[in-house]
């Protein structure tokens, strides 16, 4: 028996997700048995298969919008068939602190907050660094510098000037590191990021422009009572814990019906897009 594109399409709506931790979410929160969410594994394989998508059913996806502006304006724009969150990621829209205490059982709603903007402000300068990558990696394409690994391990801008001074990336590509380092276009960049950075982190922007899923991971890990997964052959990884916290979320907030306002609009645009009642 084959299989074929047209084979996953048979609901009439389909949106592709980047990962299993927006599926999860969303076919939780939503409840929709018209809606098919599949994943794609990332954000070119979401683009991949709605552009791939055969003519005839209604299928979109939904990404992050990581540090790229979100398009919600544009969503119900009969063009617009990627929506983009208006969350750096997913798990930032999880972060909802009196949901989080509630799981814990242990920890208050502002002790939590409290963890989350203190990890959050230990990851400044590690946002910064991401965010200038990104910028540069358009530019300069495949092959460009990872991320550093470790969320927590850069300190001061000095450190991130070291990570992108010594990278073997430059070795190779010495005039494209000419063109980003003349006029000091790279430190202007870093320092407009460090302010916007710092400007979020004093006031609540920092909940939606971090990288919810580090700090979502960090108060898994840290906060009593949210990561419940059994600790059972095989060992369940990070990932399986961040999912099955996201989950345990995404059921208390339909539960409690406070699932963020986004989401109930993100359903209905869809569902509007696909002509659906």
């Amino acid at each position: 028996m084959k299989t074929t594109l047209r084979d996953l399409y048979r609901g009439p709506l389909t949106v592709w997700v980047e990962d299993p931790v927006t599926h999860a979410v969303l076919t939780d929160v939503w409840s929709d048995p018209q809606i098919n969410v599949l994943v794609g594994n990332g954000k070119p394989g979401v683009t991949h298969m709605v552009n791939s998508s055969p003519r005839g059913p209604h299928v979109y996806g939904v990404v992050d919008r990581d540090f790229d502006d979100d398009n919600i304006s544009s969503w119900a724009s009969p063009g617009c068939r990627v929506l983009r969150l208006p969350a750096h990621e997913i798990e930032n829209l999880l972060l909802d602190f009196d949901i989080l205490a509630l799981l814990s059982g242990s920890e208050s709603a502002a002790r939590i907050w409290k963890i989350a903007h203190d990890h959050a402000q230990r990851m400044h300068f590690w946002m910064v660094c991401c965010r200038v990558l990104w910028n540069m990696q358009r530019d300069l394409g495949k092959g460009f510098p990872e991320r550093p690994r470790d969320p927590t391990g850069m300190q001061s801008l000095e450190g991130v000037k070291r990570h992108l001074d010594t990278s073997d990336y430059w070795s190779e590509h010495g005039a494209a590191w000419q063109r980003w380092g003349h006029g000091g276009v790279r430190s202007q960049m870093l320092e407009a990021a460090r302010s916007d950075f710092q400007n979020h982190l004093d006031g609540d922007e920092w909940i939606r422009s971090f990288s919810g899923k580090e700090i979502f991971r960090f108060l898994r890990s840290k906060v009593s009572g949210l990561d419940r997964t059994p600790a059972r052959p095989p060992q369940p990884n990070s990932s399986d814990r961040d999912l099955n916290l996201a989950k345990e979320v995404a059921r208390k907030m339909r539960e409690l019906r406070s699932t963020p306002p986004v989401f109930v609009e993100l359903r209905q645009v869809l569902r509007n897009k696909a002509g659906l009642a």
